[in-house]
């Protein structure tokens, strides 16, 4: 049986409400605070107070070094669910619907959660350093979840390197690039346009980009996938300074393996010693994936590991490698 006869795999009768609650997961949840904060603070226009000179309209919730030396250290964690403008808004959140679900899918409830707190606190730290330290701003608020999605970005991108996906040049160009050459790419840009604004003053007034906040959460969540193992050996004391315990142990000449090439994503989850028992990729997929199905249409999908959920994954992959074969 294929993954896709499967009666769980295919589309089923509308869900009650009561279901659609229960499948709420963390992505959700956070999509769901960012929109409704936007909607509060600028349809309502609750929540924030108006310039004294310009009149214009400033959400309230902010970080900065001046807030948080006047105690309001909640705003840590409130800045990255504020947003200073529709165009603002509508970015953080095209780019969290795209990267947020991946992780949320890949990683699950918590791992999702605890990039996006940390890129967000780490990217806020980042930047207020810069500002502070090297422009002399401390008062300056520091508004918007990019520093979050960036994260979720970079910790998607090192899972998914080789995924194609289709990026629009002005919003208007299609060009179709790996997910890590666009998380690279991104990587850069922030970091070209942060060094040149702070060396020659680029940025015109009134267009200030957090740029050192998006590093800084890129860097934290590239460095939080990497410690999970993905991208390679586990980001861990040992492994940096003990590299002797973790050398990879060589595969017996009579296991047949393919070679396949270092930039390749490692996505087993079978033991060797089980490999060694399946004959085909059809018995992998009933000892293996078929289990997992199982899991799944008992427990829920956030009752699979990262591990499993990617081994569904690369199950998938070759049902689609198939099915292209055989229509070729």
């Amino acid at each position: 049986m294929s993954l896709y006869d499967r009666d769980y795999m295919r589309e089923g009768p509308p869900r009650s409400v009561t279901g659609m609650v229960r499948d709420f997961t963390a992505f959700h949840v956070i999509f769901g605070i960012n929109v409704a904060v936007f909607l509060m603070q600028f349809l309502f226009e609750t929540g924030g107070v108006r310039h004294p000179r310009t009149g214009e309209y400033m959400p309230l919730g902010g970080v900065s070094v001046d807030e948080l030396t006047r105690g309001n250290v909640w705003t840590l964690l409130t800045y990255m669910f504020v947003h200073g403008s529709v165009m603002h808004f509508a970015l953080n959140m095209m780019m969290l619907w795209f990267a947020g679900r991946g992780v949320q899918q890949l990683f699950g409830s918590r791992h999702f959660t605890l990039i996006y707190l940390l890129s967000g606190v780490v990217g806020a730290a980042t930047e207020m350093a810069v500002n502070g330290f090297v422009l002399g701003d401390i008062k300056t608020p520091l508004v918007g979840a990019s520093a979050a999605v960036f994260g979720l970005l970079m910790a998607l991108a090192v899972v998914l390197p080789d995924e194609k996906i289709t990026a629009f040049i002005y919003f208007i160009i299609p060009v179709q690039l790996r997910l890590w050459t666009l998380a690279k790419g991104l990587f850069i840009i922030q970091l070209v346009f942060g060094l040149a604004g702070i060396l020659f003053h680029i940025p015109p007034e009134g267009m200030q980009i957090a740029y050192f906040a998006h590093l800084g959460g890129a860097a934290l969540g590239w460095f939080y996938a990497r410690s999970l193992g993905y991208g390679g050996r586990p980001l861990t004391y040992a492994s940096q300074w003990q590299p002797a315990q973790y050398q990879q142990p060589r595969k017996p000449a009579m296991a047949r393996t393919r070679a396949r090439p270092a930039s390749e994503l490692e996505i087993d989850t079978v033991p060797l010693a089980s490999q060694r028992q399946l004959d085909s990729v059809e018995a992998w997929m009933e000892e293996v994936v078929n289990p997992l199905l199982d899991k799944m249409n008992l427990h829920g999908k956030d009752s699979l590991t990262a591990e499993e959920l990617l081994t569904l994954e690369r199950a998938s992959r070759e049902v689609d490698r198939r099915r292209q074969a055989k229509g070729g």
